[in-house]
């Protein structure tokens, strides 16, 4: 037998080192994406600071109560809830490109009926339209934005944190502008042109993602209902606690059982396994979700309540016309928009929840600095303050953003950015207006307090009786008119003075709040997200 032998291999070609990977460009999608999600922008995600500084011009505009007006608010709540998971439940079956032209439009007639309203319950009707419509689109947008983006995921994170958060400080200038100069109708007419743009835009360069054929995603509408008459049992409980008087008010007790009772009946029926919801249970498994949207809420609350009780100073306490008060907020736009860009474009892993550690106690100290503000701070001084509040603000949202992802997997993201809005929902919805009515009875108190001091003459009153009575004796009067002026006087002072303090016991109590709520889940979030990896081609380091 012949052996034979194997041809030899031949000689090994000796391959080229691997060179560096290609840098990631922006194309031109992603350009004709940005300019979409950018309209949007100015549309639906400016409305949550719309009337900061003009809620009184749609009040008086409509002839409406004040406490009247929490219908409204609830409505809006009601809105927003149902809408969102509409849409999430619409997105499963027509893909989340058309759910988003559909909220579009749905916002742009909600603020046509809002425009047009002519009283509590067209508005309130209007509002729930509205709220709906812009739930349909912020719910899908950001996760629809990441996915144009695709490997690109740290460009359209630094996008969305810049034009989806610091846009919002410099709102309520131009809703002062539209109030001043036009009507205050005009402030809900002006998004209508917008959101018909930004639907026409996002239609045309998103790209479809319409499924094969339609997805069957359960969501527990029982579940739903019962979250939204526990928020709306909130609202009332906080907007109407001066109006029912508190304990004594049978109606306030049944409200506040009612605020106890529903969260723990939803908690058994969720936690028993009765919820056919499975997205949610495995989501509520996800520590660094959980607390990325802790964080996302702490933060917007900032933006919210801070903005809102600055607009109320100025505008009640220091009389400023509205479009000054405007303005006084822009600056902060401009320090929030400089350090989230900052921070994204010189983006350091490691160095990522140390900026977070910094933000949360730097706007917590800036809040308290603003509650020096009195009656007779300048102007200058409170947009300097703001500005350097919006500076250690704009650190925040590059970190919960990039969490978020890094902690879920990606069939989760759609549902997860839902819930992330649920969860912003209730804090937005019932924290401002809790601590309107902290102000409110911190004032009152107070103002109770300086009329006590009044009636019993004590000495520091006395001596400054006697300063206001010299001052109008040498302008020619006596006897009871001198008296009255003087009483005059004296209780204006005490008005001002005690509304002034009301103010800065709310800002204490908003720093402390954030302080001792924001830095637990910030070092939370810093030791659940050391052990996740980087989502492959987002330029981390």
């Amino acid at each position: 037998m012949t052996a034979t032998l194997a041809p030899a291999p031949p000689p090994s070609v000796p391959q080229p080192a691997p060179g560096p990977p290609a840098p990631l460009l922006l194309e031109r999608h992603h350009w004709l994406a940005g300019l979409a999600v950018l309209i949007v922008f100015f549309a639906p995600y400016q409305t949550l600071v719309q009337t900061v500084v003009t809620d009184d011009a749609v009040r008086k505009g409509l002839d409406i109560d004040e406490y009247d007006m929490t219908w409204q608010q609830v409505g809006y709540g009601v809105g927003i809830l149902y809408g969102l998971f509409v849409g999430l439940w619409l997105s499963a079956r027509i893909g989340a490109r058309d759910t988003i032209a559909l909220g579009l439009l749905g916002f742009a007639l909600g603020n046509l009926l809002c425009g047009a309203a002519a009283g509590l319950e067209s508005f309130v009707l209007a509002r729930f339209v509205d709220g709906f419509g812009k739930m349909m689109v912020m719910g899908l947008c950001r996760t629809t934005l990441y996915k144009q983006f695709g490997r690109l995921l740290l460009v359209a994170i630094g996008f969305y944190g810049i034009f989806a958060y610091s846009t919002r400080n410099a709102t309520p200038l131009l809703m002062a502008e539209l109030d001043v100069h036009l009507s205050w109708r005009w402030m809900f007419w002006f998004y209508i042109p917008i959101a018909l743009a930004g639907m026409v835009l996002v239609w045309r360069y998103f790209r479809p993602d319409r499924p094969p054929q339609p997805m069957n995603l359960p969501i527990d509408w029982l579940a739903l209902t019962g979250f939204t008459a526990w928020v709306v049992a909130v609202v009332f409980a906080f907007s109407w606690y001066r109006k029912w008087g508190g304990w004594t008010s049978n109606a306030f007790t049944v409200t506040v059982i009612l605020c106890v009772i529903l969260p723990v009946l939803l908690a058994i029926r969720l936690g028993s396994g009765f919820s056919p919801d499975e997205h949610l249970k495995r989501l509520l498994r996800t520590r660094t979700f959980i607390l990325a949207m802790t964080l996302r809420g702490l933060m917007l609350l900032n933006l919210v309540a801070v903005l809102t009780i600055v607009g109320l100073y100025a505008t009640e306490l220091r009389d400023y016309p509205r479009i000054t008060v405007g303005w006084l907020m822009v600056p902060t736009t401009l320090t929030m928009a400089s350090t989230t860009f900052l921070t994204t474009w010189f983006h350091r892993r490691r160095l990522r929840h140390v900026w977070l550690v910094v933000g949360i106690i730097g706007t917590a100290a800036c809040v308290w600095w603003l509650s020096s503000l009195d009656n007779f701070t300048p102007k200058e001084h409170v947009a300097l303050k703001l500005a350097c509040w919006g500076a250690f603000l704009g650190l925040i949202p590059p970190v919960f953003l990039t969490d978020e992802i890094e902690g879920l997997n990606p069939k989760d993201f759609l549902y997860a950015g839902t819930l992330a809005v649920v969860g912003l929902v209730v804090p937005i919805l019932t924290v401002p207006t809790a601590t309107g009515t902290m102000i409110k009875a911190w004032s009152d108190r107070a103002e109770d307090t300086y009329r006590l001091n009044l009636s019993t003459n004590r000495p520091p009153v006395s001596e400054a009786a006697d300063r206001v009575a010299d001052y109008y004796q040498q302008r020619g009067l006596s006897g009871p008119g001198l008296q009255q002026e003087t009483g005059t006087v004296l209780g204006g002072f005490a008005k001002v003075e005690s509304v002034a303090a009301g103010f800065q016991w709310g800002l204490r109590f908003l720093s402390l709040m954030l302080l001792v709520l924001g830095l637990p889940v910030s070092l939370l979030l810093w030791q659940a997200a050391r052990g996740l990896r980087a989502p492959p081609g987002a330029g981390y380091t």
